[in-house]
């Protein structure tokens, strides 16, 4: 899963608005420092236990490539929004 991923689901996870996510980027900050103090991780950590996670997820078919994925999805308006994804290979 890419770092960019990871990243945002820290944030959901974090319960950060996007603003706040912002704000911690444009400091200098890194995510290592929320992620402790909530959960007692560092990043490089989380995203192990978000690919260890990954597998429990919704199965979803990409639109555009038919590819089946799993994926965090978020509901937004109605609509799942994916949040990160992992392609399945067979």
């Amino acid at each position: 899963m890419k770092k960019v991923e990871i990243q945002l689901l820290a944030e959901q996870a974090l319960g950060l608005t996007p603003d706040q996510a912002d704000a911690l980027i444009d400091n200098g900050e890194d995510y290592d420092t929320p992620l402790k103090e909530r959960f007692g991780v560092d990043l490089e950590t989380f995203g192990k236990i978000v690919n260890a996670l990954t597998p429990l997820t919704p199965v979803i078919e990409q639109p555009k490539t038919n590819q089946l994925m799993h994926a965090f999805v978020q509901l937004r308006g109605g609509r799942g929004e994916i949040l990160a994804k992992q392609a399945i290979h067979n």
